[in-house]
């Protein structure tokens, strides 16, 4: 197996495919658990193109299509907290559960029962502080579709963790070459020379499970920026397909959402989680060079992968070989996205 066409790309019709065979079928964070701490605590988003409402249902956390059953009005804006949901175009009421409860006006409609008529749901999963959500209800579950990563990630105590910041990167790329540069660490003593210092690139390793994979690399003795009190000495990249990627290291997780905008435009949302007490992201030091150093990879990582996909663009460019050694995690995405 060769490395895909330039069309896998730059083609701009390929997107369009991809939300509907990749994006619509895989679990996507939509939230963390401090959004929706206590009962009746909502909040929206959209994934895609898709309107997605989130509540806390007396402690079950539960997620629905932001539609109205009746002429697609919105149940909700922003966030907040409620006793019910009422659609904010014609008042239709449902409890927290989805269920309809009131109309106005229904009088003698024809084929109406109330009983029968409920939010459309999305299936929902808690990872440590994270807020995953299905669309599709065909999707497996999280535990089938990645097997072993909850119970690897269990001695953790990722779920005692909080929201501490988030920042979006814009990218001037399409989202697989992003995705191609996490999956290995190939690049990282040319892209990546400040990083290259901290880790022991030698014992750089990837394992891959059927639709993510773990890459971890000791730090190097005297590591400034992952080694430290809350450290365990190594740093965990996971990779969920198609575009989620979970950071851990020095006592905190980095979550990275990569979305694609267009066939040459991504938006990388970051966001990190810390254990308690939370640290002010703007004042606490550790935290400013955590911070500091984050946006100077994230930096590399633009830099290149804007550059790879100019290049994809010449008509010079032609397939070729992975690296067994370095490429084993791009090659296995490359082959679930060309089998979805």
């Amino acid at each position: 197996m060769k490395t895909p066409p330039a069309e896998f790309y730059i083609d701009p019709l390929r997107l369009r495919t991809e939300r509907e065979r990749v994006f619509a079928r895989s679990w996507q964070i939509v939230g963390h658990v401090g959004q929706l701490a206590n009962p009746g605590d909502y909040f929206t988003t959209r994934l895609g193109n898709e309107p997605l409402l989130f509540v806390n249902d007396a402690g079950t956390i539960r997620g629905f299509f932001n539609v109205c059953r009746h002429r697609a009005g919105p149940i909700a804006y922003g966030c907040g907290k409620a006793q019910r949901l009422v659609c904010r175009y014609h008042g239709w009421t449902y409890d927290l559960s989805g269920q309809l409860l009131r109309t106005m006006e229904m009088e003698g409609a024809e084929e109406f029962d109330p009983t029968q008529i409920r939010l459309q749901t999305v299936q929902v999963h808690r990872f440590g502080p994270l807020l995953f959500a299905a669309l599709d209800p065909a999707t497996p579950a999280f535990d089938e579709m990645f097997p072993g990563v909850t119970e690897r990630c269990g001695p953790l105590g990722l779920e005692r963790m909080g929201f501490v910041a988030t920042r979006d990167f814009a990218v001037k790329a399409n989202w697989k070459v992003y995705v191609d540069n996490f999956l290995e660490g190939y690049h990282i003593p040319l892209v990546h020379p400040a990083l290259n210092r901290e880790i022991d690139y030698r014992q750089y390793v990837t394992e891959l499970g059927q639709r993510h994979t773990l890459q971890h690399a000791p730090v190097r003795e005297g590591s400034e920026h992952y080694k430290g009190k809350d450290g365990d000495g190594e740093a965990y990249y996971y990779w969920l397909f198609p575009n989620i990627m979970l950071n851990i290291y020095e006592g905190q997780l980095q979550s990275n959402v990569v979305i694609p905008i267009d066939a040459d435009n991504t938006v990388v949302r970051f966001e990190w989680f810390a254990f308690e007490p939370l640290p002010d992201p703007q004042t606490n030091e550790r935290w400013i060079e955590l911070a500091r150093f984050s946006e100077e990879v994230q930096a590399e990582d633009a830099q290149i992968c804007e550059a790879v996909h100019f290049n994809l663009h010449s008509r010079a460019y032609r397939s070729g070989p992975y690296s067994p050694k370095r490429e084993s995690g791009v090659r296995l995405f490359h082959e679930l996205m060309l089998n979805s």
